[in-house]
């Protein structure tokens, strides 16, 4: 699920037009969600899958169905 995630977020960010390297992606991620940069860079990289409640929150940051966005459909 992370690497499938991590797409779907890049997707989220592209639509908002951020910038494409992911340092500058990781920072946006880390000050809108108030996550660790880090913890921003290992989502957007798949490494790391969201909890639940980050999953939501990133859902609603977004304006996208949370199914979608973990993958489901």
């Amino acid at each position: 699920m992370p690497k499938a995630f991590a797409d779907k977020l890049n997707q989220c960010l592209d639509e908002i037009d951020a910038p494409s390297s992911t340092r500058e992606r990781a920072a946006i991620l880390s000050k809108s969600l108030d996550i660790p940069k880090q913890y921003a860079w290992s989502l957007l990289e798949g490494q790391q899958a969201p909890d639940q409640a980050l999953l939501e929150k990133i859902a609603t940051e977004f304006e996208v169905d949370i199914k979608w966005l973990s993958g489901e459909k």
